[in-house]
């Protein structure tokens, strides 16, 4: 097993941070690199990354990285404060689930191939499912409340979708979410939501408080989706498949009266 750690990079400055990345691109960009010269790669530390994404402002940056299960979250983090130098904060949390998160199309192969054809000039296809993508970060500040969020969102799966597609209808026209990711403790989760072009933020952050119903402090991201790497693997369609099999299979552990109330915490990484 490995551990998935999620972690936002807050630019403190902004022009050693472009540096730092124009080196990396400019290492990347060779005209003899291939993925797996890239892969050996002493940066990586023996871990891999599975997508990066930046917000449009160039003051965030997120990445999800897979460790061994070995490897503590203190040396994690020291190993992270190392790779980004002193050009950010680095914030790292711990996965403990997700809906949306297919390992098989996120890998690291994957980044590094956009990461190189991105460093030799051929555009990155960027987010596929819709014109524009966000990222909101989840403060939750009561607990029994946002769990409520997930019951809700579980008893709304099961009396409105019969397959994982009707799962789509949950959002306004246009829109969806392709990846959760819930944090350890049940303390955070981060959602990414894709909208259509135009929409507003005022808007989405509206929607966004009205669905977490007074549970969380919503932090909401614009991304810049062209300049991020490997993101044209998150899907829709992956989202709705682990939401409803997520669904129904706590619909089925009620039936059967089993003792399982549903956290944020009992949720499995899932599409593994």
């Amino acid at each position: 097993m490995e551990n998935l750690y999620f972690v936002e990079h807050f630019v403190k400055d902004k022009a050693g941070w472009e540096s730092s990345m124009g080196k990396r691109v400019e290492i990347m960009g060779a005209e003899d690199m291939t993925i797996d010269k890239a892969m050996k790669q002493d940066e990586w530390g023996g871990h891999e990354v599975l997508f990066t994404v930046h917000n449009t402002e160039g003051t965030l940056t997120c990445c999800l990285w897979k460790t061994s299960s070995t490897m503590p979250l203190s040396e994690f983090q020291e190993f992270i404060d190392k790779f980004t130098g002193a050009f950010t904060t680095n914030k790292v949390y711990v996965v403990e689930g997700g809906l949306g998160l297919n390992l098989k199309k996120l890998d690291f192969r994957g980044y590094l191939r956009d990461f190189i054809n991105t460093a030799q000039g051929r555009n990155s296809p960027g987010f596929l499912d819709a014109s524009m993508l966000w990222m909101c970060h989840h403060h939750v500040t009561d607990a029994s409340k946002w769990d409520g969020v997930s019951e809700r969102l579980i008893k709304t799966i099961n009396e409105k979708c019969t397959t994982p597609s009707d799962c789509k209808t949950l959002f306004n026209p246009g829109c969806g979410s392709p990846l959760t990711l819930f944090f350890s403790g049940g303390s955070d989760a981060v959602c990414f939501e894709a909208t259509p072009a135009g929409y507003k933020m005022e808007d989405l952050q509206k929607d966004v408080d009205e669905w977490t119903n007074g549970s969380a402090i919503n932090t909401l991201y614009p991304i810049n989706d062209g300049e991020s790497l490997n993101v044209m693997n998150l899907s829709l369609d992956h989202w709705c498949q682990d939401a409803f099999a997520w669904a129904k299979q706590s619909q089925e552990v009620t039936t059967k009266a089993v003792h399982a109330t549903v956290t944020s915490e009992t949720i499995p990484i899932a599409s593994q």
